[in-house]
């Protein structure tokens, strides 16, 4: 069944995903993981009919920059490829750690520096995904604010509070929870994209 109506998300891509976290056998880096079971799930979102008719395609996206640290985000395009949606992946264990939030958080922002112009919609959304755990961001094109807003700390020269951004990823995306926002997310773009 499409995306567009079910009301939860498939069996067969919850397995997906259980599979794949815990694989135990693979010897890729654990966010790698998850690179696979998130392109399945964004191709089932867009739906059959939107990638058979080669209106939106999902690839990665090169960083800009060439530290090895920043993640590759896995984008949907536009059959123009200008961005429609920004996913950024990582592992789980990225949630416990108030850094590793932090910078999940900062590098998400800049990826919308390097993406924004390009959008030819009314919203970019992106999705900050920590295992299952998501984040969604969405910034209006028209005057460049990203929501969530930016929370900084006081001073840079000082340890993170081990709470910071604690709860920030507070959807699991494969919750009923989830596949309502993504609902939601998708609805927005679908309804907003001149094919």
């Amino acid at each position: 069944m499409p995306f567009t109506t079910d009301a939860a998300w498939p069996a067969g891509l919850l397995k997906i995903f259980e599979t794949c976290r815990h694989d135990l056998q693979s010897l890729q880096p654990l966010e790698d993981r998850y690179y696979g079971p998130y392109i399945k799930l964004l191709t089932y979102c867009f739906g059959p009919d939107h990638f058979d008719s080669f209106n939106f395609f999902i690839a990665p996206q090169s960083p800009r920059n060439d530290t090895i640290e920043f993640p590759m985000p896995t984008t949907v395009f536009d059959a123009q490829h200008r961005p429609l949606l920004i996913a950024e992946i990582r592992d789980d264990t990225w949630a416990t750690e108030a850094y590793l939030r932090f910078k999940a958080d900062t590098q998400m922002r800049q990826q919308y520096n390097s993406m924004l112009y390009d959008c030819p919609l009314p919203h970019l959304w992106g999705l900050s995904l920590l295992g299952t755990s998501l984040r969604v961001y969405r910034t209006d094109i028209a005057t460049r604010i990203i929501k969530p807003v930016f929370e900084g700390h006081s001073n840079p020269n000082y340890v993170l509070p081990f709470d910071f951004l604690e709860g920030a990823w507070n959807i699991d995306i494969l919750s009923q929870e989830g596949f309502e926002k993504m609902k939601e997310i998708i609805g927005d773009i679908l309804g907003s994209a001149v094919l």
